[in-house]
């Protein structure tokens, strides 16, 4: 059970890295234990290769400016 909590706390730590949301110290902290232990290294390396693919391969849908303009125009008169 404790294992679990770890893993967990591991990969959430592993999605705030990613998401520029760990201070500097954290981070620091982070990449030590990615150096350091390969259960880590393996976590990290398999979000950043899902992250980098998403990425790389969904790309969004352009909107036009008219709508973008309708939306404007329709919060306005709410």
């Amino acid at each position: 059970m404790r294992n679990q909590e770890n893993a967990r706390n591991l990969r959430s730590q592993i999605n705030l890295y990613f998401d520029n949301a760990l201070s500097q110290e954290e981070q620091s902290s982070l990449l030590n234990q990615v150096d350091s232990d390969p259960r880590c290294s393996k976590m990290f390396k398999k979000e950043k290769t899902f992250r980098d693919y998403i990425k790389n391969n969904v790309k969004r849908s352009s909107v036009s400016p008219d709508l973008i303009q309708s939306i404007r125009d329709s919060i306005r008169i709410v």
